[in-house]
């Protein structure tokens, strides 16, 4: 992921849901942020449809704060969180989505 002044505590590539392959999740200070798109096929209808999949869920959620953005080549959700809150049960709770690592 491109970084410009945010610095990442970690990265970590997990299995999402049914998802054929896996995604990566970067942990910033702040933030939580999700691959939500594959690089070399960021195009395809099976990543437009996760990506359509996640707003659908976002748009039932009107009070959680979220950003979309691209990176290397793909698309990533952002989500704030507070330091302390695991970033993969963040990621579960707000787009419903199983996270496993």
């Amino acid at each position: 992921m491109t970084k410009n002044t945010t610095t990442i505590n970690q990265s970590k590539t997990v299995q999402v849901n049914h998802w054929r392959y896996p995604r990566r999740v970067e942990v910033l200070p702040d933030q939580v942020a999700l691959q939500v798109t594959v690089p070399s096929c960021s195009h395809c209808p099976t990543c437009q449809r996760r990506v359509r999949e996640l707003t659908e869920v976002l748009e039932r959620k009107p009070n959680v704060v979220h950003q979309w953005k691209w990176a290397d080549g793909a698309q990533w959700i952002h989500l704030p969180r507070a330091k302390k809150q695991n970033p993969l049960q963040v990621l579960g709770e707000v787009l419903e989505v199983r996270i496993g690592v």
